[in-house]
């Protein structure tokens, strides 16, 4: 049965374009012109969703969407208004508006929020780790984590901001021999300068037998490293340090006492297929819809993943309903100001493999044909697991004519 979807808008062309939005989506349009109108259709039928005007000709769309919320099994429903207030937007919150949507209206968004109502897209759920990756980088990661955790020897992680460094070393802390054993963590930051020697030295007292995390090693002073190499050779205490730079300003025989094990933890931008996880467990009950995915795998996280958790306890605490879309994200993410960096990394591996392709004599050079063919045999086997193999629908999607598809399909 066709889930029915009630428009309350008493704007003809506008009720008009929303019912053709419905209409493609294979759900059925009812339209009322009237707050009462609504109100009485509602109690004569099911609705999988209520569109609702606030400006209504007789009475508030937010009265409506109060009576909306009496009902024993309230649909959810969507808000729009041609003039849009603080205290409208707070008072559709308040009762329960799924989305609000300020005219001239924005309906491929319309389109979106409808859909995801019907067919939330959810995002892979993560299993009980307390770290996520499945790309190479990662494992390589979780190897070391692993070696780190099974052995005594001191450990450096080094990785950008955010990369969760300071995760991995509570990890290997956890299973590793001295996981009932006291973990300290040590900021220089924290201190000034003539009380950050004494801060080191209380830190390693407490940590006594247990694990010292040094945090971000590269940014000490050298007198403050030269503190810590004159104690290690009475440490009782494991070190872990973390460094999100290059270590060139650490001095030589500190960095080879610390770094005996390393582990290096990569930018998230370079392991974006470990995306849906991580928001996942970011999201608690939330899910992401395709499109807020797709913007997700092209922000460029300059933040890692620390970013990306703020980003999702943002889009939870603004979204109404139970499903992220575009809009909810924070404005760097949702509509960033710089170019896409998916695209200047294309551009970038293309002139590398063109230059692989093209270096030697003129007579050696390969067709552009050749290479045309071999780009767009890439693209096509990309663009047609996105259409679940159906060329079909490529063709309609891509506007493409579906002979031509055809051909260069079997061409390849």
């Amino acid at each position: 049965m066709t889930p029915a979807i009630l428009i309350i808008e008493d704007e003809y062309a506008l009720a008009a374009a929303l019912s053709t939005v419905v209409r493609r989506l294979d759900a059925t349009p009812v339209v009322a012109a009237s707050g009462q109108g609504g109100i009485d259709k509602l109690g004569a039928q099911r609705f999988a969703l209520v569109i609702l005007d606030v400006g209504l000709p007789d009475v508030s769309g937010l009265k409506v969407l109060q009576k909306i919320q009496e009902l024993p099994k309230p649909p959810p429903v969507v808000v729009i208004t041609a003039h849009g207030t603080l205290d409208t937007a707070l008072e559709a919150r308040r009762l329960g508006a799924r989305e609000y949507f300020l005219k001239p209206l924005d309906l491929a968004a319309i389109q979106r929020t409808i859909r995801e109502v019907f067919a939330p897209v959810k995002a892979e759920q993560p299993a009980h780790h307390t770290m996520i990756g499945t790309g190479e980088a990662m494992q390589r990661a979780f190897a070391a984590i692993a070696q780190a955790s099974g052995c005594e020897t001191q450990v450096l992680l080094q990785g950008p901001p955010g990369s969760g460094k300071s995760l991995a070393a509570q990890v290997i802390h956890r299973h590793s021999a001295r996981g009932e054993k006291t973990f300290v963590v040590f900021r220089s930051d924290e201190w000034p300068e003539e009380r950050v020697e004494a801060a080191l030295g209380e830190a390693i007292e407490k940590a006594g037998a247990g694990i010292l995390l040094l945090d971000e090693i590269s940014l000490w002073s050298k007198p403050l490293q030269a503190a810590l190499m004159h104690r290690m050779g009475g440490l009782k205490a494991r070190l872990l340090c973390t460094s999100s730079r290059e270590l060139a300003e650490v001095r030589e025989d500190l960095f080879y006492a610390l770094a005996v094990l390393q582990v290096a933890l990569p930018p998230l931008v370079d392991r974006t297929g470990d995306i849906p996880a991580l928001a996942a467990s970011f999201l608690g009950d939330h899910v992401l819809a395709a499109e807020t995915l797709a913007v997700l795998k092209s922000h460029a996280w300059p933040g890692n993943v620390r970013e990306l958790k703020a980003a999702m306890t943002h889009a939870a605490a603004v979204c109404g309903g139970g499903t992220i879309l575009p809009h909810h994200l924070p404005a760097s993410i949702a509509q960033p100001r710089d170019g896409n960096h998916l695209e200047v990394a294309m551009k970038q591996a293309l002139a590398a493999w063109l230059d692989q392709k093209t270096t030697g004599t003129d007579d050696m050079m390969p067709a552009y044909d050749e290479l045309i063919e071999t780009v767009e045999s890439a693209m096509l086997e990309t663009l047609l697991q996105r259409f679940d193999g159906k060329p079909t629908r490529l063709a309609a999607a891509m506007k493409m004519n579906r002979a031509t598809l055809r051909r260069k399909l079997k061409e390849e």
